[in-house]
């Protein structure tokens, strides 16, 4: 299709103006709302409790610090711990104002996020998700359901803080990574800005999903200097999302991001709000909020949130606030601040300026406040107590959680791309008399197929809608989905992973390209923190469906950031699966299988792949992840190699043959999981072992099978086990130097006959 978005050239005179960011509009009393309706009484009781249950709570963190808690004298509290007192206004502002059934993400400094969360969605759960919470040992009959399951989120929460089995994460995240999925909580994140990629792309999903949800990205001040805010806010205001990106970035800013003073010291502007006016002409409806009200904080999410449901988004706040301990609890803070300034910030504290005013407007008496007070630090007293009791995780157990043995295999109709939606019938990729199509042919039908059997799929990438991918391998979707399903992005490699795993975890099931895989250096933190880690980290409960498709290269004079083999950068990261198919067939069915699979999958295609032919079905079949297959069969030796370099062990093995040699090659297909039960069977058989990769041999993933395959073959192997690999340089560009590193035929045939004279 011809692309709709035609670039003319207009140099007329002018100028760039900007709207006006509004700061602090914001000038109610509670007696106003009460009068007004907009919040009741019980509204306001539920701003107080909440509010004191993260006062308490951190509190009491710092009084276990110091073994003052007598309950647990000699208790030892481990981990990180971030305190957020003086923020409680933005935590509970937020969480008042958005629907228990929108999302958010969180920071390290997430406690008060995590227990407001949990408390707003408690209130409007019903008894039967109450009484499956609690469960059956709480004594609903003196404190009512409700309160035990109030009870019950902050023994949770305090459990996940010790490492307990009991807590939301099972003790795998702590106090830095809590998570509830069931109450919409994405995840805490202890990587400054980690989270903000991941929030627009659970709003993209959810307006793509049409679910009526918006997102709320809590983010500290000093994350709003890091890259990943860039890419985020310019992802989450692309003109292409026509109904607006419903996320509302709230930045609370406390006025330091770790010691770093954020005006006057390490940016050149007075307020963050003032970026929103980089990224759209609304300036992202940017606005300086009062983060030590909560009233005021409320008010702003709520329009907000409002802005976001009507295709106005995404939305971003600041809301000024101000943390009255250290970074952490290792810091004492008045080296780089000082008693006066903390005195004029707590003379505004969010708790005493709410209590003063619930008395004022009459909702409650001095006395009632006063009983709620000694509620909410009950309830964190019996919390800690509790907590502290609880079982440890067990040793035994610690792979639990890692992956899921989950996919979307069985879905039926349900999720078949409705034919309204199919803008142009796809055609079969035609085969050639001996039903042969090219490895990116393949590659395109699976993602077809795929997409029309599941309208959750969703493709993008840079240049991979109009133009179809650097290499050409997904031209002619857009023309099938539409920009819909199938659409570019910024060149913003951490953006694209990023989104991709918020998409995923609230239900969408993306296929996000990175050109080459030399870009994945440019998203570690999305891929191996994020993407990768968050299952596990968040107790087993998110699931993570996507799939990163990615080439890896040599052999076309690209040089050294767009030809390297990098795949076991990506091996190198629990809970990723990672797959590096040979031939069209296995293009086809491991891909379809990758996008099924409920784990993340990296999905490496070699450039030099996509203009081989092999045999491919048209129909719908998958090939089991994890399992590899012995490509031809052989006695003296056997060779394992994947990707690209298959087909180069292949015209090797007929090297060997013509000089009576008997080469066995095993093709793994999968590189994680790695099925070595049948690499070794295929070594107890011949002895002999070689490894063809086109990696250099520092560091590659060679070594790592033959470590496997020393482990479980130490006794049958006659010879040591050879590396073919490229030399330890960046691949160069010049043809002959090129020629040099990337292994030959020629080459593994010597490597084979060295390892057969070699015998101990």
């Amino acid at each position: 299709m011809p692309r709709d978005l035609p670039v003319l050239p207009d140099f007329t005179p002018g100028e760039l103006t900007f709207k006006p960011v509004p700061m602090f509009t914001y000038a109610n009393s509670l007696a106003d709302e009460t009068a007004s309706g907009r919040i009741t009484r019980p509204d306001a009781i539920n701003m107080l409790d909440a509010m004191l249950s993260v006062r308490f709570f951190e509190e009491m963190i710092v009084t276990l610090k110091k073994g003052k808690f007598e309950p647990l004298a000699r208790f030892k509290f481990i981990g990180a711990t971030h305190l957020s007192m003086g923020q409680e206004a933005v935590a509970v502002g937020t969480m008042s104002a958005i629907r228990h059934d929108d999302y958010i993400t969180s920071t390290h400094r997430g406690h008060g996020h995590s227990i407001a969360k949990g408390y707003y969605a408690l209130l409007t759960a019903d008894d039967d998700y109450l009484c499956e919470f609690v469960g059956p040992t709480a004594d609903r009959a003196k404190s009512g359901l409700l309160d035990c399951a109030i009870q019950e989120h902050i023994n949770r929460t305090m459990a996940e803080l010790f490492g307990k089995q009991l807590g939301y994460c099972h003790g795998r995240g702590g106090g830095m990574h809590i998570a509830d999925f069931h109450a919409g909580h994405l995840g805490a994140n202890a990587i400054v800005g980690g989270s903000y990629a991941i929030a627009a792309g659970a709003a993209m999903a959810c307006d793509k999903l049409q679910n009526g949800r918006v997102v709320a990205c809590l983010v500290g001040d000093g994350a709003t200097n890091n890259g990943i805010a860039h890419e985020a806010y310019n992802f989450a205001c692309m003109t292409q999302f026509k109904r607006g990106c419903p996320v509302i970035f709230i930045i609370e800013n406390n006025q330091y991001g770790m010691t770093g003073q954020q005006v006057g010291e390490v940016t050149g502007i007075d307020h963050l709000a003032r970026r929103g006016a980089a990224y759209n002409f609304d300036n992202m409806h940017a606005e300086v909020v009062n983060g030590m009200d909560v009233l005021a904080v409320h008010d702003a999410v709520s329009r907000a949130a409002d802005l976001c449901r009507n295709g106005q988004g995404p939305v971003l706040l600041e809301c000024l606030t101000y943390r009255y301990m250290g970074h952490s609890l290792s810091d004492d803070r008045m080296s780089y601040r000082t008693e006066e300034e903390e005195a004029a910030w707590q003379a505004q504290d969010p708790i005493r300026r709410f209590q003063r005013q619930v008395v004022d407007s009459g909702v409650m008496t001095g006395e009632q406040v006063n009983a709620r007070r000694e509620q909410a630090r009950e309830r964190v007293d019996f919390a800690t107590v509790f907590a502290a009791k609880c079982e440890d995780p067990d040793p035994k157990d610690i792979y639990d959680g890692l992956y899921t043995d989950t996919d979307s295999e069985g879905i039926g109709d349900e999720y078949k791309t409705p034919a309204s939606e199919i803008l142009q019938e796809p055609v079969k990729v035609r085969r050639d008399n001996q039903g042969r199509v090219l490895f990116r042919h393949a590659v395109c039908e699976a993602l077809i197929e795929e997409m029309m059997r599941d309208k959750r799929v969703i493709l993008y990438g840079e240049d991979v809608a109009d133009y179809g991918g650097a290499f050409g391998v997904t031209k002619g979707i857009i023309d099938i989905f539409g920009r819909d399903r199938c659409f570019n992005t910024a060149i913003s490699e951490s953006a694209i992973i990023g989104t991709g795993a918020g998409a995923a975890m609230v239900g969408m099931r993306p296929v996000v390209e990175l050109m080459y895989i030399d870009f994945i250096l440019m998203t570690m933190d999305q891929t191996g923190n994020q993407v990768a880690k968050a299952r596990y980290m968040f107790g087993g409960k998110a699931t993570v469906p996507m799939v990163i498709r990615t080439t890896v290269g040599g052999g076309k004079g690209y040089a050294g950031q767009h030809s390297q083999s990098l795949e076991a950068v990506a091996t190198m990261f629990p809970g990723l699966r990672v797959i590096a198919p040979a031939t069209a067939y296995d293009a086809k069915g491991l891909l379809k299988s990758a996008i099924r699979d409920d784990n993340p999958v990296v999905f490496i295609e070699h450039q030099l792949s996509y203009l081989e032919k092999g045999e491919c079905p048209e129909d719908d079949y998958t090939i089991p992840i994890g399992v590899a297959k012995v490509a031809r069969e052989g006695t003296d030796v056997t060779v394992v190699a994947y990707s690209y370099m298959y087909h180069v062990a292949m015209e090797a093995a007929e090297l060997a043959a013509a000089e009576g040699i008997s080469v066995e090659v095993v093709d793994p297909r999968t590189l994680m999981p790695l099925d070595t039960e049948t690499i070794a069977a295929s070594v107890k058989k011949t002895g002999h072992l070689v490894i063809v990769q086109q990696a250099p041999e520092q560091g590659c993933f060679g070594e790592h099978i033959a470590y496997q395959l020393q482990s479980c073959c130490f006794a049958s192997l006659k010879a040591p086990v050879k590396i073919v690999a490229a030399h330890n340089v960046p691949p160069p560009m010049a043809e002959p130097l090129e020629k040099e590193n990337i292994p030959s035929p020629e080459k593994v045939l010597a490597n084979v006959k060295a390892t057969l004279n070699a015998e101990r």
